[in-house]
């Protein structure tokens, strides 16, 4: 006799099961260490039950950083409404971008500076424009275009180079830490200010 199909409630259940053990397994190993296995292990499952909730482990492991991520990006539209002048909001949603990095560093980590290991699916690339953080950098370097605040560039490749500058100021002291790099604390505020005179015309 076949088993019953498991109820929405028992699913979520099971879900938040495999998504916890496979948080647990991450900051136990690091990134190198996480495997479909371990996981599956882990949460009391059998890999093919983890794959009947995940199509894959790179699903499951972007799945841990949504809820964070989303109330972030809900802080940046909040953010950006806030601060009506383009040059005023750039500087406040690169530093509340900071702020977000500062206090949930593994959640920054793993959603931003992870760096997936050649045996983890690579997933297809968004649109952008779908990113809450760049769609509002857009927004205000077009304005700010507009009324001669910035120079003229292409507004997309602009705010890349925004995002760029000061994730490199950010993950430096992380990716390389062998030598005695600034803290991000103190890096990130100079480089958002350094950001902000590039764009000048």
């Amino acid at each position: 006799m076949a088993r019953p199909a498991a109820s929405p409630e028992q699913r979520d259940r099971q879900r938040n099961r495999i998504r916890a053990a496979a948080g647990e397994v991450h900051a136990e190993r690091g990134t190198g260490g996480v495997t479909a296995r371990a996981i599956a292990q882990r949460a009391g499952v059998s890999t093919g039950t983890l794959y009947s909730y995940f199509s894959s482990l790179g699903e499951l492991m972007r799945s841990l950083w949504l809820e964070p991520v989303a109330i972030v990006n809900r802080e940046l539209e909040e953010t950006a409404r806030a601060h009506p002048e383009p040059t005023d909001r750039i500087r406040a949603l690169l530093t509340k971008y900071a702020a977000f990095a500062r206090e949930n560093p593994e959640v920054y980590r793993g959603a931003l500076l992870f760096v997936r290991p050649e045996s983890h699916d690579k997933p297809e690339p968004q649109p952008l424009a779908e990113l809450p953080f760049h769609r509002l950098l857009c927004d205000a370097l077009r304005e700010g275009q507009l009324r001669g605040d910035f120079r003229r560039q292409e507004v997309d490749e602009q705010a890349q180079l925004l995002w760029a500058g000061l994730h490199g100021a950010l993950g430096l002291s992380t990716n390389v830490d062998l030598y005695a790099i600034q803290s991000p604390e103190k890096l990130a505020p100079a480089m958002i200010e350094a950001l902000l005179r590039a764009i000048e015309p």
